[in-house]
């Protein structure tokens, strides 16, 4: 089969189930040190911002639409994920809410509702990315996947706290990863017949989100426990990883 919508999905698909393997984690292993959690946020937002800007902003660019285009398409992809995290908020958070457990479960429930929305136009990237060139929907959908996997610690971590059964949580982090599909699907029937414009416009679009969510969550959530350094660390060795990915992947 062919289809590039068939591949965007796929890849959408794994890169959103990478969410389940953060439950998987705490359901395992409980919950991670802080120190380790705030390292991988700090990794996830080096992967973010790395190909948000070498490889997506990097591409736009190369299609020669004009740095003005490339920026308008940045700025209306933050903007639209600003505007639906407004909306919906996505408390990305590792502290317990609380000893009584009906707050802990509907604080796990919400983060799975927001990780739920905000996988939706991650799976959008993945497919203007692979519309592009299949080799950089591969890269990208490695980055959400690191994205994704605090993520899911976050989700599954106050229902563990509750006492949920671990197959209840196995099961919310799961489902909360389908969205990624579905967005992918939405952006492949954008790009059937992509003019230079429009798949610019989208490369910039998917930068721009990526952005906002490592900068409006990643980082900050990262900061918030006094661990700097680590999240320094991990945000240099993911812009490493992401440089040799690019150069194994010949981008």
């Amino acid at each position: 089969m062919d289809d590039p919508a068939f591949y965007a999905c796929i890849l959408s698909l794994l890169a959103g189930l990478s969410t389940s393997v953060g439950g998987i984690i705490v359901v395992l292993a409980g919950k991670p040190r802080q120190r380790s959690l705030d390292f991988s946020m700090g990794l996830a937002a080096g992967v973010m911002l790395t190909v948000s800007f070498l490889n997506l902003v990097g591409r736009a660019l190369d299609m020669d639409v004009g740095h003005a285009v490339v920026a308008v398409g940045f700025v209306v992809g933050a903007a639209a994920i600003m505007v639906l995290d407004a909306k919906i908020p996505h408390v990305f958070s590792f502290q317990e809410y609380g000893p009584v457990r009906g707050r802990l479960v509907k604080t796990g429930m919400l983060m799975a509702i927001g990780v739920t929305l905000h996988n939706v136009p991650e799976g959008l990237v993945v497919a203007a990315s692979y519309a592009y060139l299949p080799k950089l929907g591969y890269l990208v959908a490695l980055a959400i996947a690191f994205h994704n996997v605090p993520e899911g610690i976050a989700t599954a971590a106050p229902l563990c706290a509750a006492g949920t059964r671990k197959e209840k949580i196995f099961a919310i982090t799961f489902l909360s990863g389908l969205a990624e599909p579905l967005g992918a699907l939405i952006g492949s029937f954008i790009l059937i017949a992509p003019s230079k414009l429009v798949l610019a416009l989208m490369l910039a679009g998917a930068a721009g989100v990526m952005t906002y969510v490592t900068a409006d969550e990643l980082i900050p959530t990262a900061h918030a426990h006094g661990h700097e350094h680590a999240v320094a660390i991990g945000l240099i060795a993911g812009f490493t990883l992401m440089l040799l990915l690019t150069g194994f992947f010949e981008l």
